[in-house]
């Protein structure tokens, strides 16, 4: 395929977009497809709820595509008009032809989307490095940003853990096969959880993440989990922001993240969840989606 990256063959693509549609078939409200044209390529969106409530984007974690955002959905559609993004250059729906190399480009990538889709601010959710996205995001544009919500952010205020990450770079390539993946998936969510990883309504959304994954042809230019920003800007911004950070992390110290965040931006909200590891909105989706309502309805 002619494009920076992408599925290795049209068989695996094939084989994920079949994934990915089981997914929308298991999803407890109806989902619109389409896809939106940008500087980067066409971007994948999957849109649902009411168009007269105010407009939620979601950026979702690396490996993974929008559809993890599926069963959390009864909750984020209870205020908002739900529109997930498949970021170009990931393991998704969307067909790179540019590389979001940088910061600047992941900004007007996401500009490129809102004015796409006829939005002039809306509310931002991110999980992991979609939260890293959304984050600068709001720190360009924070007049264009009503609310900010993370979920499990990657990087940001630390970094990956040195031998976390050295374990799963040695562990899952060279070369990446679907157990390789398998393994890092069952190594981001609690032990007792791992089981809810091969049932539904989890199951096609973690299949895509495991065929996915050596089945796609990564830019190493792309962004990567564990890159850092200064914060503190938005402490003067006055965007509503809340942190929810995963207290068992292995890629992360959870509880020094959530002491950062409360340093540098004491306005936000921020908890440490605990039984949770990175994959928080599987591992305690009771709770992501019960903070996630509370501060989507605060006025």
């Amino acid at each position: 395929m002619a494009r920076p990256s992408g599925f290795k063959t049209e068989a695996a693509w094939a084989t994920y977009c079949r994934l990915y549609d089981e997914a929308i078939a298991l999803s407890p409200v109806p989902v619109q497809q389409s896809d939106i044209e940008t500087a980067f390529g066409s971007t994948h969106v999957l849109t649902v709820g009411d168009r007269s409530k105010p407009p939620l984007i979601a950026l979702h974690a690396m490996g993974f595509s929008s559809t993890m955002w599926l069963p959390l959905l009864p909750t984020l559609t209870a205020s908002s008009q739900v529109l997930m993004l498949d970021a170009v250059g990931g393991v998704n729906k969307s067909v790179a032809t540019g590389v979001m190399s940088s910061p600047a480009r992941v900004v007007a990538w996401i500009d490129e989307a809102l004015d796409a889709l006829h939005f002039g601010r809306v509310a931002l959710v991110g999980a992991s490095i979609g939260g890293w996205m959304a984050t600068t995001y709001a720190l360009a544009r924070p007049d264009r940003v009503a609310r900010l919500a993370l979920v499990s952010p990657a990087g940001i205020v630390g970094s990956l853990r040195v031998t976390w990450l050295v374990t799963m770079t040695l562990k899952t390539r060279f070369p990446p096969t679907a157990a390789k993946a398998q393994w890092m998936l069952d190594r981001l969510v609690m032990e007792k959880t791992r089981p809810q990883l091969r049932t539904d309504p989890w199951r096609p959304i973690t299949e895509q993440f495991i065929f996915g994954m050596p089945n796609f042809r990564s830019n190493l230019r792309e962004p990567r989990p564990g890159m850092r920003c200064n914060v503190t800007p938005l402490a003067a911004s006055g965007v509503p922001l809340l942190a929810l950070i995963p207290r068992d992390e292995t890629g992360h110290d959870g509880p020094m993240m959530a002491q950062r965040y409360r340093q540098r931006l004491p306005q936000a909200q921020v908890q440490l969840v605990a039984d949770s590891n990175h994959l928080m909105f599987i591992d305690r989706t009771d709770v992501v989606t019960d903070q996630l309502q509370k501060f989507l309805d605060e006025e």
